[in-house]
């Protein structure tokens, strides 16, 4: 399901919707560009279920989509908690750390995902960072 319209979200609503019906809602809205709400929505998911990675990835995407970047940085944080052998979520904590001009620290992540065998951007990135006289 597409939302075409600017959902209106009651509180009234997200208590009836299950954990999984919030979170595939949740899926939906960002996959159609309302990250804010779907934030919203996401936060009751990981209120009921803390330790579920998914859910994690989605609500740091969220934040990251909507440009709360201490928000994804922290979500991605935990996600890398979660699932430390996950490149994909090395690449994505380093890329919101690079976001907030924090490249040094983001580069760790990135040089992880990379011996990981994540996507060669990240092996650029780490590059980027260490070169020399700058």
């Amino acid at each position: 399901m597409t939302v075409y319209m600017k959902p209106t979200i009651t509180e009234a609503y997200l208590e009836s919707l299950s954990t999984l019906e919030a979170f595939r809602y949740g899926e939906e809205l960002l996959d159609s560009r309302f990250p804010r709400e779907a934030v919203r929505v996401l936060a009751t998911v990981i209120d009921v279920e803390p330790g579920n990675a998914a859910a994690w990835e989605l609500i740091g995407r969220a934040h990251f989509a909507a440009a709360h970047l201490e928000a994804a940085e922290n979500a991605f944080r935990r996600l890398v908690e979660l699932e430390p052998t996950s490149a994909w979520a090395h690449t994505a904590l380093g890329l919101s750390l690079d976001r907030q001009s924090r490249h040094a620290e983001g580069a760790v992540f990135h040089r992880l995902a990379a011996a990981m065998g994540s996507d060669p951007r990240d092996t650029m990135r780490v590059q980027l960072v260490d070169r020399p006289g700058e």
